[in-house]
């Protein structure tokens, strides 16, 4: 018997096992739990990569070396993560430091607002005092002791994930580098390790359409998320808005997060005109203004620019955005769509129907 009857019987058997799909379900999502600090800046690298590689071409185009037009690019990329935390960072924290004492005060010029939340306290003290009545009895019968806990050092705390923060970054875009500068040669050795010619096509038509088709797609998305953010932060700046220019920061990243980033910002610019104007109807127009700029770039503007999101299932988008997340975080909700992108791409390769029946939209 040859070695592929071998493999071909073994692996019918293996097929023949109860559950062993579900078996290998479970196995793949606790190696990519477990192997989170390791896979999850390769994953973010090779997105950057992907998104970079369109203007790293257009610059080789002009005459310019690979290394010095990624490197080139590698600093812009630097330059704007850099100018986002600046961005973002001291005029959020301020924003916080004086957030609680303004919508107290908010609250309590409403009397309606005011109203409501006396009776809310109302009904949260019943229901204490009645938990507190369930667990006398218990309470009685247990000593009670004082331990004297030693503080924890929050500033070493802070600076120890500050420090593993920027390591995280500066790993990404180290690996960006060398796959932008790298990434052709490794391509072609992985191609070159299939002995089976339609194979090889295979291989290397998917490294091209991903570099082409998916680069472009999200580098599109992000020039349109910029746009959108920019229009609408000059709106915000122009109505007198707290943290304009903060705003564009986070509806260009956050906007990548389907459904769940248009309602972060929609809340949380909801509580920061809530701290700043005096009427309700004033508090409520940037919120206007923001849903309504979206709902014309999600109709009109990203339909043009990049249909390409407009083929995958909404369903499947929301549920790939909670799988990624409650696996990854937040930088797994934001690397969602963009890995969603890169499955059907390969699904449209290899020919994997099925696949590409369920995540598409018919």
């Amino acid at each position: 018997m040859s070695i592929a009857q071998i493999k071909s019987e073994n692996k019918k058997l293996w097929q023949k096992l109860p559950g062993y799909r579900f078996f290998l379900v479970v196995l793949v999502i606790t190696s990519l739990a477990l192997a989170k600090d390791f896979l999850l800046p390769i994953t973010l690298a090779f997105i950057l990569s992907l998104v970079l590689s369109p203007a790293v071409r257009l610059l080789t185009k002009l005459k310019i070396p690979n290394l010095l037009a990624s490197l080139i690019m590698l600093v812009v990329s630097v330059a704007v993560f850099v100018g986002s935390l600046w961005l973002v960072t001291p005029a959020v924290a301020e924003w916080m430091s004086k957030a609680p004492a303004k919508l107290e005060q908010r609250f309590n010029s409403d009397k309606e607002i005011q109203q409501t939340i006396s009776k809310l306290q109302e009904t949260s003290k019943k229901v204490n005092d009645a938990v507190e009545k369930m667990d006398i009895e218990k309470d009685q019968r247990q000593t009670t002791q004082i331990t004297v806990e030693q503080e924890s050092n929050w500033s070493s705390d802070i600076l120890a994930s500050l420090q593993k923060a920027v390591t995280s970054v500066l790993l990404i875009f180290a690996l960006t580098m060398f796959l932008l500068t790298s990434g052709q040669q490794l391509v072609l050795n992985l191609v070159c390790l299939s002995r089976r010619r339609y194979k090889r096509k295979q291989y290397i038509r998917l490294f091209q359409r991903l570099r082409s088709e998916v680069g472009q797609y999200l580098g599109a998305a992000f020039l349109v998320n910029l746009t959108l953010g920019c229009i609408a932060s000059l709106i915000f700046w122009y109505l007198d808005v707290p943290l304009a220019w903060t705003w564009v920061v986070l509806i260009t990243f956050l906007r990548f997060i389907p459904y769940v980033g248009i309602s972060l910002i929609a809340i949380l610019l909801t509580l920061v005109s809530l701290t700043h104007f005096d009427t309700l109807m004033e508090s409520l127009m940037p919120l206007g203004i923001f849903m309504g700029l979206s709902t014309i770039f999600g109709f009109f503007i990203d339909p043009l620019v990049h249909g390409f999101r407009l083929k995958i299932n909404p369903i499947v988008v929301f549920i790939s955005v909670i799988f990624w997340g409650w696996l990854w975080g937040a930088a797994g909700a934001i690397i969602a769509v963009p890995l969603l992108t890169v499955a059907l791409v390969a699904a449209d390769c290899f020919r994997w129907k099925k696949f590409i029946q369920i995540v598409t939209a018919h």
